[in-house]
């Protein structure tokens, strides 16, 4: 044989070799990269779930405090009401007590149903005060008294 065929031989068989360790060394981190990558995407999906269920808990949250706020608003004008007519000014109460029947029909769309069918007593029971505020009867202050102890018995209203 021609050195020349034994040189490019040798070459072919050096390329081949190499090519072939080259191979090995690249398998051989392939499955921990592979292992890492599988990680990483079971991460990246938990953490995913996780954000949605603390997103619902957190408008769930964001409800709860509107409805409490808007149950607070409603004793709020229940209160002033009530104050205005210890002073003996009949024509406030009746603008207040519009004012709670409101809040209090805002409230009542967050409230479960059982809650929702007492606020919408309480709504009813606010308008007879209305009515007796604004024909100047003094019971008017014992019905928004009794109002505010069932409203403290709602959810979020304390």
């Amino acid at each position: 044989m021609s050195s020349l065929l034994k040189t490019v031989v040798a070459v072919a068989g050096a390329l081949l070799l190499g090519l072939l360790f080259g191979f090995l060394l690249g398998r051989m981190g392939k499955g921990d990269v592979e292992a890492a990558l599988e990680k990483a995407k079971r991460r990246g999906a938990e953490a995913e779930e996780a954000m949605k269920r603390e997103g619902e808990e957190c408008r769930e949250g964001l409800a709860l405090a509107k409805t409490g706020k808007q149950l607070l608003l409603t004793k709020e004008a229940l209160l002033r009401a009530t104050v205005e007519l210890y002073a003996n000014n009949y024509g406030l109460p009746s603008q207040y007590l519009a004012q709670a029947r409101s809040w209090l029909r805002s409230a009542q769309k967050g409230l479960k149903k059982t809650d929702a069918a007492k606020a919408a007593d309480l709504h009813d029971k606010i308008g007879e005060a209305q009515t007796l505020a604004m024909r100047l009867d003094p019971t008017a202050r014992l019905r928004i008294d009794q109002i505010l102890v069932e409203l403290q018995r709602l959810p979020g209203a304390r």
